[in-house]
């Protein structure tokens, strides 16, 4: 029968930025991590964070409140909330939408002019290809009808899909980074260096041992075993259909082997 100490270090070794509670330990306070995130994904290199925090609570007493993976304040104000999303690809739009309305909310203080709104982003990043175009940046802006003229009211979606992104370019190099589990092949070094100290060093491992056993006691673990395995099923199905993405980074994106993808492919074009 395997240990306890066994199962909690299969589930750390099973881990990447792609998971909660990972993520949030290497995300929490890391100034670097979250700008080098956002530089790749937005393509600006002027883009400096002044404060990052993870799992951020937004209440709201009379409706849904929300739970930030990663709120960012960059130099000149502007907002940034990056959402990793593994699993539950329902209703991204209406997500974002309302994501970007509770932090509009949680900001403007009472008195305060619209004007004092911040420019905010939101950034949800997937696996797969919610919106089926083939590209890796979806990148949502609002304009006047019949025209290319902007509706200025400093609000940006961006959906990022990380199967799409060539890993050639930094942002496939990125992608890459947050899926993999294994420190020593990541690109980026910062990224390395945080995963590296929490799944190789004694420290680490002692502080994601805590949680981890938090995450038994709730049997958070068990259902995201059930949920990340479905949804590892569903990601490689909806990507063989394409027919468009190479096996192996199905494999890659998907955390399946690349005999289940041909297995899978097998079956399906059976």
């Amino acid at each position: 029968m395997e240990s306890s100490e066994s199962r909690k270090m299969k589930a750390l070794s099973e881990m990447s930025l792609m998971d909660d509670t990972l993520f949030s330990k290497c995300f929490d306070g890391e100034n670097e991590c979250s700008a080098l995130m956002l530089r790749i994904i937005l393509e600006r290199d002027d883009l400096d964070v002044v404060e990052a925090r993870t799992q951020r609570w937004i209440q709201n007493i009379e409706s849904r409140s929300v739970k930030l993976d990663i709120l960012a304040i960059d130099k000149d104000g502007k907002m940034y909330d990056v959402e990793i999303q593994k699993s539950d690809l329902r209703a991204l739009e209406r997500r974002a939408r309302y994501y970007s309305a509770m932090m509009d909310a949680d900001t403007l203080e009472k008195s305060k002019g619209y004007d004092r709104l911040p420019e905010s982003y939101v950034i949800i990043i997937t696996n797969e290809d919610v919106f089926r175009d083939g590209k890796a940046i979806y990148r949502i802006e609002r304009r006047f009808e019949g025209s290319w003229k902007p509706y200025d009211d400093g609000t940006h979606i961006i959906h990022v899909c990380a199967v799409n992104a060539d890993r050639d370019t930094d942002l496939g190099r990125l992608m890459h980074d947050l899926s993999c589990t294994e420190p020593e092949d990541m690109h980026y070094n910062r990224l390395r260096d945080r995963v590296s100290y929490y799944k190789r060093k004694k420290e680490g491992i002692a502080e994601m041992s805590g949680e981890i056993d938090k995450m038994i006691r709730e049997g958070i673990i068990e259902g995201e075993r059930r949920g990340l395995e479905k949804g590892r099923m569903e990601t490689a199905r909806n990507l063989i259909a394409n027919g468009t993405v190479p096996l192996e980074t199905i494999a890659e994106c998907s955390g399946l082997s690349l005999e289940e993808v041909e297995s899978m492919r097998n079956s399906i074009h059976a």
